[in-house]
């Protein structure tokens, strides 16, 4: 499987959501119990909106839900919603999930969140995925601006590409083949 993708940089940029503009988003009865305080698990919520629907972000057996769980409550950075990386590190962790993360052949999520596991994917070395590394320094991830590159290809990927990718606006380039 090979994707390339062109450089999308002439998006419109988005205003910063105003506590008069953004409707306030209840958390549903299944919702699962959080360390995050609710007014910021809502702003993650309301940020979020525009990545993926808010149905699959609650439902924590989805890919997208598993990326909110784990940026929110697990993710060593805690990054608050307002910041600039924060939904670029979402989608990488949707990425994660969507594809089997956890049984790739190499770079998994370590089991200790805060070590710093060193792995390779094709001559490039990095940090294991969903670790206290900036998401630029994950194996197969290549930034400038933001992720222009990812390449993940012969590491044991399966599932779906998901669509949240179309939210790197400087990305470039993406390797999957040989999975």
């Amino acid at each position: 499987l090979i994707a390339v993708l062109a450089s999308n940089k002439q998006q419109p940029q988005q205003e910063s959501p105003t506590a008069s503009s953004v409707p306030s988003l209840q958390p549903s009865s299944s919702s699962m119990p959080s360390s995050v305080p609710s007014s910021e698990r809502e702003f993650a919520l309301n940020i979020l909106s525009d990545v993926s629907d808010v149905s699959l972000l609650r439902d924590n057996t989805t890919p997208q839900g598993k990326a909110f769980e784990w940026i929110l409550d697990t993710d060593p950075l805690r990054l608050a919603p307002a910041d600039g990386s924060f939904i670029q590190r979402f989608v990488l962790a949707v990425l994660y999930f969507s594809t089997g993360g956890g049984s790739w052949d190499t770079c998994n999520a370590p089991i200790n969140v805060n070590s710093l596991s060193d792995c390779g994917l094709f001559f490039r070395i990095g940090s294991a995925w969903l670790t206290n590394s900036p998401e630029c320094d994950w194996s197969g991830i290549s930034c400038g601006d933001g992720v222009t590159r990812i390449d993940l290809r012969g590491n044991g990927l399966s599932g779906t590409i998901p669509s949240e990718l179309q939210h790197l606006a400087d990305l470039e380039w993406l390797r999957l083949f040989s999975n």
